[in-house]
C-alpha cells in the first residue's frame, strides 16, 4: 500500500486519566507553532477538551484530532480519554492510528487504564513511544515508573533517551537527551562530570538493549563506543518499528520540559503510513493488493475507514475517516462496502479538535473529515464501516470491537416538548458513541439508556440538555444483565387458528438454540430463507420476532448473548397465512425452545483497580471483601502507595466512587473495565 507522502506521522495519546495527555497535547501545538498561549485543563481552556462537559469536569469524554508541522512533517495525533467509561473513543483510535504515545505519571507510576490502553495498542501491534510526565511534581520516581514499564511491556522493552539529573536532595537539575547528548537546565545547573557520567551510563545501557537484536550495536557495546547520531537513530527506529523496544522520554508537559525532544523522537522512530500499512501488523488491518485497487487510469481508487460520526449544529455534520488508499476530495461519491450505502461528499476538513479548516483533498495516511451538506446529508455511518469510491472494489477493512454496556438508566423528559425531542437526539448520540444504547420504554415518554459505567450515562445526560435542549429526570443505574442458555435443544413450533368453518391459518417453525463461549454475542441464523417458498413478508416477519427476542423481548426481559439461534425449517398449509401468523408462530417456538434449553441470567463483571495510601489498603480490601470481589493481587506502588485488584460484580459496584471516596477521605483513585459475564448467584446451570 503506497502513501504519497512518507513525512504524515499518524499517532494517539494514550494514558490514565490525570496523567497529563490533554496537557501535552496543548503543549505540542504550542511548540509546533499552532498555538501563541498554551490552556489549561482546570481553566477549561485547551483545545482538545472542546465539549462543556470536559471543560466543567476537567476530563477528555471525546477523542479529539488535531493537525500539526514539525521539522517539515505532518503530525497528526489524536488525544484519547482515560477514562474507562469513554474506552469506545480510545478503541476506535488506535485502530486508525500508526502508533501511540503512552504518558505516564511520574508520581503515580503505571496506573491501571494506562495498563489497559497499552495492552489495547499492542492487540494492534503499534509501535509506541513513552513519556513520564510530572518530573516537577514531589514524589516523582522516574527510575520506579521505568522499572514498572519493563513488567508492562513484556518482550517490548523500556529503552531509557532522555533521563533527569538531580540534586542530593532530590532537586530536579535538568533533563539528558542520552542521543544528542544535550542536557537542558532547569534548576541549579549539574556538574560537567555527572552530565559525563550520567551520559556514558546512559549510553551503554542503550548499546546493551540494543545490541540483543542489532550485530552493528553489538559490536560498538563491545568496543565501548557510541556510534554516531545518524546511525544510533536508524538502529532505534529499526527496533520501535519491530516493537522490539520502546523509547522513554521525560518531562513535564505543564512546563514544557521534553517536549521537544519527543516531537523529535516521534518523527524519528515512529512509522509513517506506508511503513505501517507494510507491517504484518498493518497487513492485517488492510489486505487487498494495490493491483485490485487500481482505477481504469491507473491511480488507486479511494478506500477509508470510518473512525466516527457526528451530528453538530457547529461546524456540521461529519464522518471522521481514515484514508488507506487514494485520493478523496469534494463531490466524490462513496459506497459504504458494509451496507451499499451510497453517498456524495460535501467537503474535506483537516481537523483542529472543534475547528475545521476546508482542504481541496486528502491522500492516503491523512485523517480527515468529511462533511455534509444540505443537498448530500450524512448517512448513517458507523465506526468500522469501510467507505471505497464509487467502481472500486467492495471489501470490508477489519472490524471494530466494543465491550457491551453494563449499566442501564430509565430518563423520561420533563416535558412533552422534551419527550418529542429525546428520540432523535439519543439516535444522534448512539451513532456517534457505539457503546451507548437505548431503546424505548418501559413506559410510554420514557427510554432506557445503556453504557459503560455511571460517568458514561451522567454525560450522555448532560449532553442532551446542553446539545439538544432535552431536560430529563433518571431513575437509580440498573445492571444490564444478560441472558443464555445451558444447552442445545431443537423443537418444532405450530400456530393454528379456525377462523371460520371453511377458513383456518397455520404456520409452523423450528428453531434451534446453541450455547457459544464467552465473548460470542447472539448469531442469529436463517438458513431456511434456502430451501423454502414463504413469502418475503412473512420471512421479514419471522427475522423480526427473531431479533426483538434477541434483543430483550423476552419472559427475562434480558437481550441474548454468547447464544446461536438457529431458525432451521419454516412451513404453512394455508394459502391465507400472513406475516402475524408467522411473526406469532416464531415468538411461540422461541419462548418454549428457550425455557427447555435451560435459561441462565449472565451479570457484567469489573476489574476493578485500587491504588492508595498503603496505610488504606486493608480498609479497601475489607470492602471488596463485602462487595463479593475477588481480589487477585495486591502490590506496593512507587512513592509508598499500594495497588488492589480485584474481579467485582457491576452490581456491587454502583455509587463505588462514593464509597471509596468517604472511606479514604479522598485519597484513593480506581479505575473498572469490563472483564467478563458470568452466571448470576441465583441462577444454576
Amino acid at each position: 500500500m503506497s502513501c504519497r507522502d512518507d513525512s504524515i506521522r499518524n499517532f494517539g495519546i494514550i494514558a490514565h486519566i490525570d496523567a497529563g495527555k490533554t496537557t501535552l497535547t496543548e503543549r505540542i501545538l504550542l511548540e509546533t507553532g499552532q498555538l501563541r498561549v498554551c490552556g489549561a485543563v482546570e481553566e477549561g481552556t485547551t483545545v482538545s477538551d472542546y465539549l462543556l462537559q470536559e471543560r466543567e469536569r476537567g476530563i477528555s469524554i471525546v477523542s479529539a484530532a488535531v493537525t500539526c508541522n514539525w521539522h517539515g512533517r505532518q503530525l497528526t495525533l489524536l488525544d484519547t480519554p482515560g477514562h474507562i467509561d469513554f474506552t469506545a473513543e480510545v478503541e476506535r483510535s488506535l485502530r486508525v492510528m500508526d502508533a501511540a504515545v503512552a504518558v505516564f505519571c511520574a508520581v503515580r507510576g503505571v496506573q491501571a487504564q494506562s495498563e489497559m490502553v497499552w495492552r489495547r495498542a499492542r492487540n494492534y501491534g503499534l509501535p509506541g513511544l513513552a513519556f513520564v510526565n510530572k518530573l516537577d511534581r514531589e514524589g516523582a520516581d522516574f527510575a520506579g515508573v521505568l522499572a514498572q514499564m519493563g513488567e508492562l511491556f513484556g518482550e517490548s522493552r523500556p529503552i531509557p533517551l532522555a533521563v533527569p539529573l538531580y540534586s542530593g536532595e532530590r532537586m530536579l537539575l535538568g533533563i539528558l537527551d542520552l542521543v544528542k547528548g544535550e542536557f537542558g537546565e532547569i534548576g541549579a545547573g549539574a556538574s560537567a562530570d555527572e552530565i559525563s557520567g550520567a551520559l556514558q551510563e546512559g549510553r551503554r545501557r542503550i548499546l546493551e538493549i540494543l545490541a540483543e537484536r542489532d550485530d552493528a550495536m553489538l559490536e560498538c557495546y563491545l568496543s565501548d563506543s557510541f556510534p554516531e547520531e545518524k546511525k544510533i537513530i536508524a538502529a532505534i527506529r529499526r527496533a520501535t518499528l519491530a516493537n522490539a523496544v520502546v523509547p522513554v522520554f521525560c518531562g513535564s508537559a505543564k512546563s514544557g520540559w521534553g517536549v521537544r525532544t519527543l516531537l523529535d523522537a516521534v518523527s524519528d522512530y515512529l512509522p509513517s503510513p506506508a511503513e505501517r500499512m507494510a507491517s504484518s501488523a498493518g497487513k492485517k488491518c488492510f489486505s487487498i493488493s494495490e493491483t485490485k485497487l487500481a482505477s481504469p487510469d491507473g491511480q488507486p481508487y479511494a478506500v477509508m475507514s470510518v473512525v466516527k460520526t457526528v451530528r453538530s449544529p457547529w461546524p456540521g455534520d461529519y464522518a471522521t475517516v481514515r484514508l488507506y488508499s487514494g485520493t478523496v476530495r469534494a463531490g466524490m461519491v462513496l459506497v459504504d462496502a458494509n451496507r451499499e450505502i451510497t453517498w456524495r461528499i460535501g467537503q474535506v476538513w483537516r481537523l483542529h479538535a472543534a475547528d475545521a479548516e476546508e482542504i481541496n483533498e486528502a491522500s492516503a495516511g491523512e485523517v480527515v473529515a468529511l462533511a455534509a451538506t444540505a443537498e448530500s446529508p450524512l448517512p448513517a455511518f458507523r465506526a468500522g464501516d469501510t467507505l471505497v469510491e464509487q467502481g472500486g472494489p467492495l471489501f470490508r477493512l477489519a472490524k471494530m470491537r466494543f465491550p457491551e454496556p453494563v449499566l442501564s438508566l430509565v430518563l423520561e423528559g420533563l416535558s412533552a416538548e422534551d419527550r418529542g425531542k429525546m428520540h432523535p437526539a439519543l439516535a444522534a448520540l448512539a451513532e456517534e458513541d457505539p457503546t451507548l444504547r437505548w431503546k424505548s420504554g418501559p413506559q410510554d415518554g420514557q427510554c432506557t439508556i445503556s453504557g459503560l459505567g455511571e460517568l458514561h450515562l451522567q454525560v450522555v445526560r448532560e449532553r442532551l440538555r446542553s446539545e439538544y435542549g432535552v431536560s430529563t429526570r433518571a431513575g437509580s443505574p440498573l445492571v444490564a444483565y444478560r441472558a443464555t442458555v445451558a444447552n442445545a435443544t431443537s423443537l418444532s413450533r405450530e400456530f393454528r387458528r379456525q377462523l371460520s368453518p371453511t377458513l383456518a391459518i397455520q404456520a409452523q417453525v423450528e428453531i434451534a438454540f446453541e450455547p457459544l463461549s464467552q465473548n460470542s454475542g447472539a448469531v442469529v441464523e436463517f438458513p431456511f430463507r434456502n430451501s423454502t417458498k414463504v413469502p418475503e413478508d412473512c420471512c421479514k416477519a419471522i427475522q423480526q420476532a427473531v431479533t426483538e427476542f434477541v434483543d430483550g423481548e423476552n419472559h427475562l426481559g434480558y437481550p441474548l448473548t454468547n447464544t446461536r439461534i438457529t431458525v432451521q425449517e419454516v412451513s404453512s398449509q394455508s394459502p391465507d397465512t400472513s406475516e402475524p401468523v408467522f411473526l406469532t408462530a416464531t415468538r411461540l417456538a422461541l419462548d418454549e425452545a428457550f425455557a427447555n434449553a435451560g435459561e441462565v441470567v449472565l451479570e457484567p463483571v469489573m476489574r476493578l483497580d485500587v491504588s492508595s495510601p498503603a496505610e488504606q489498603i486493608g480498609a479497601i480490601l475489607n470492602d471488596l471483601n463485602a462487595r463479593r470481589a475477588r481480589v487477585q493481587q495486591v502490590d506496593a506502588l512507587p512513592g509508598g502507595g499500594s495497588r488492589a485488584v480485584a474481579l467485582v460484580p457491576v452490581a456491587e459496584m454502583i455509587s463505588y466512587a462514593t464509597s471509596l471516596r468517604s472511606l479514604t477521605g479522598g485519597r484513593a483513585l480506581f479505575t473498572a473495565e469490563p472483564a467478563a459475564l458470568e452466571v448470576r448467584p441465583d441462577q444454576g446451570k
